[in-house]
């Protein structure tokens, strides 16, 4: 009880018990669940009365011996029997808006706070013995022969003692109308404690979001871990409205408006770190529903490598990440980590020589070297007009949170044609659906398909738990679903948890990506400006080699990483003939080149374009040798002999125009057969490439197999020609 610390130092001060009878009577204070009064009483070492009477006189507090005056009408139907029983508690009367208590234990905070919040009303203890109380009680009700039932731990009152390890900061403070009342129960300590506790323990449970649900008799609380609700609360109703408007209050919403959503926005201290709340309202049946989602400002951005992309789709990111401009989109539902992977793609290319500039709502993480600007409606600072702001402030490299609109999307990508790289996000169900959704959104094709580099889409699904992971094959639905074991690999190994501490019992602990990319090559631009449907850009994109989201699912279930049916339940409904890659029959019947002992030079300053080049080269076969500048490359070029070389066209020192020309006056070097992959897209730069003597010119980004395709042809004719 709360009165453990003070009460029996009060009594041994005063002399009316020693030390070695508060041990005997806090043992039987322990076995009865009584009173310390009633507990020494029973063992015969002092009187109910006496204890009572020193407690009052240390608190001032005014003591009644015997028993007590009937209860006052005006009282008596403010508190029911269970609460009043439970909590050792009698009303006496009432004076204005002060009730008066009797209580045996009078240092029971809780007590008191609980029925502040039930009655609006001031408390004022008054000392009494547990036996004049227990009178008291059943002439107020009638005798009850069981003890009154413990509280459910569903309800407020089992949070009294237990304390919020966090503590919420209001973002704003605003001038708000509302009844006077309100206002105060929602400034109470309890309430205060209530809001602070379920934060917190969505904190500690690392949830992402916290729904606040009014339901008919009472309020209910879940919150979302690793993708999935669970409920953790329910609160009764009375506290409904003072939860709900403290919520409303230190996000800075106008409690007096209940018909219309909300947004606003706060902060939570918790265990040194410092999480940003976004706070939403929506009017429901029973009240005001509220959803929180925190977001941890302080966690570090991840480097691009551990964000779970395969090496292929890794490698691709990284080409995007190349290009000095063009617009790269991440899509996906909301919480699919959509800003996670554009924070580790800006941080992977941030440099002294570049200013890169975001615009975001909010500002979920803090990027050191990066400039990070907030949305704010109320000041007029939107995504269309912060855009325009930010052209204005030489960027190289622009973030959009979102484009939600036609004059953001149109604003972004005009800036992504003229000389910015910009990334932004958008909300769609795969990649090949971004493209229709931008025109959804009234932009012109021929401005999508001259600006976008690439898509990525991406889900998020729960990992099996490291704790109680064990091989275990996935269910016959799951593998029936995906066109049976055929479509699956042979030499997977399937896990799954089994449940244990660490997972709660799910068997799931932490997330983590499924991908994939859509490169925007030649075939696909002529798609897009000719506003091709959806379903035949797909078909384009996977001719190119695009992974669907269930294959990289599937790939990453055969490894141990998640399970078939967690890959099911975030990915649309997947048709088994789509999981086969269009037109492998057709490249099978293709005659092979014999590529062995062929060597590329490759002539490039990019040590992103180099490393993507080199592997999708040697995944052909080809000997690879690598040169940094057009010197470099004519040098190696004497010294190897490569069969084939693929430049760069603009280089420190000897550019690649100047290398070529090079070459074709060399005896040595004349025939060797060369393409040139640039960024440099203009007609001029092209004529001056093919007459230094370049036999191709593609421009960058490339699909991968396109570049194989096009020097294996160069090879053939090269082969012809001898």
């Amino acid at each position: 009880m709360s009165s453990h610390g003070f009460l029996p130092s009060l009594l041994i001060k005063k002399g009316v018990v020693d030390a070695a009878a508060i041990d005997r009577g806090l043992e039987r204070q322990a076995q009865t669940r009584s009173t310390l009064g009633r507990a020494l009483a029973d063992l015969g070492l002092t009187d109910e009365a006496t204890v009572a009477r020193e407690l009052a006189a240390a608190l001032r507090l005014e003591y009644i011996d015997g028993d007590l005056p009937a209860t006052a009408e005006d009282a008596a139907g403010l508190l029911p029997e269970d609460v009043c029983r439970r909590n050792r508690i009698a009303p006496i009367g009432l004076a204005g808006n002060a009730l008066r208590l009797a209580m045996a234990d009078p240092l029971n905070m809780a007590a008191l706070q609980d029925v502040e919040f039930r009655t609006g009303k001031k408390t004022t203890a008054v000392v009494v013995t547990e036996a004049s109380l227990e009178r008291q009680l059943d002439r107020m009700f009638g005798k009850s022969d069981t003890p009154a039932a413990p509280p459910p731990v569903s309800t407020y009152d089992m949070l009294s003692s237990v304390d919020p390890q966090g503590e919420v900061e209001a973002a704003n403070e605003y001038d708000l109308v509302d009844p006077a009342t309100l206002a105060k129960d929602v400034k109470l300590p309890p309430i205060v404690r209530l809001v602070n506790l379920i934060l917190s323990d969505a904190a500690k449970a690392g949830a992402s979001d916290v729904h606040v649900e009014p339901q008919e008799g009472v309020l209910q609380v879940r919150q979302r871990v690793d993708g999935l609700l669970r409920e953790v609360l329910t609160i009764p109703s009375h506290l409904q409205e003072q939860t709900i408007s403290r919520l409303k209050i230190i996000s800075g919403m106008d409690i007096a408006e209940r018909r219309k959503p909300q947004d606003g926005r706060c902060r939570l201290r918790f265990g040194g770190r410092r999480i940003d709340l976004r706070v939403s309202t929506l009017p429901t049946q029973f009240g005001e529903k509220v959803v929180i989602r925190l977001l941890n400002t302080d966690s570090a951005v991840l480097p691009l490598d551990q964000l779970g992309l395969s090496p292929d789709h890794l490698r691709m990111l990284r080409l995007f990440l190349s290009q000095p401009q063009g617009m790269i989109v991440v899509t996906g539902p909301t919480g699919s980590g959509k800003t996670s992977t554009l924070y580790a793609a800006v941080n992977s290319i941030k440099s002294p020589t570049n200013n890169i500039i975001t615009l975001e709502d909010p500002i979920e993480f803090q990027v050191p070297g990066v400039n990070q600007m907030q949305i704010n409606a109320r000041a007029g600072v939107t995504f269309a007009s912060g855009l325009r702001s930010i052209l204005r402030q030489d960027p190289n490299v622009i973030l959009v949170g979102e484009i939600r609109d036609h004059e953001t999307a149109n604003i972004a990508l005009e800036a992504a044609q003229t000389g910015h790289l910009l990334l932004s996000t958008l909300h769609t169900n795969d990649a090949p659906a971004t493209i229709t959704r931008l025109f959804d959104l009234g932009v012109q094709p021929f401005l999508v398909a001259s600006s976008l580099i690439g898509i990525l889409a991406q889900r998020l699904v729960r990992q099996v738990c490291d704790g109680c992971g064990a091989p275990q094959p996935p269910g016959d639905e799951a593998v029936e679903r995906l066109g049976g074991w055929s479509q699956l690999p042979a030499d997977a190994l399937w896990r799954a948890g089994r449940g244990c501490d660490r997972c709660g019992g799910t068997g799931m602990k932490g997330r983590l990506a499924i991908h994939e990319i859509l490169q925007v090559n030649e075939e696909i631009r002529e798609l897009i400006s000719g506003r091709a449907p959806e379903h035949v850009i797909r078909k384009a994109a996977r001719r190119s080699g695009m992974r669907l989201l269930v294959e990289d699912g599937i790939e990453k279930a055969s490894r141990g990483l998640t399970t078939l049916e967690e890959v099911l339940r975030v990915v649309a409904q997947v048709d088994p003939r789509d999981l086969a890659v269009p037109g492998a029959a057709a490249a099978a019947a293709e005659p092979e080149i014999n590529l062995a002992g062929r060597r590329v030079l490759i002539v490039e300053d990019s040590d992103t374009i180099v490393s993507v080049v080199k592997y999708f080269l040697e995944l052909e076969g080809f000997e690879v040798l690598v040169a940094r500048d057009g010197a470099h490359g004519l040098e190696a070029a004497l010294r190897e002999k490569p069969d084939l070389i693929v430049s760069d066209v603009n280089m420190p020192g000897m550019g690649g125009v100047e290398m070529v020309k090079a070459l074709r006056q060399d005896q040595r070097t004349a025939a060797t057969r060369v393409l040139m992959l640039t960024s440099e897209d203009s007609v001029e730069a092209e004529t001056a490439g093919l007459a230094a003597g370049a036999d191709d010119y593609i421009l960058k980004p490339v699909e991968p197999r396109r570049l194989a395709a096009r020097v294996k042809a160069l090879m053939a004719r090269a082969r012809g020609a001898a």
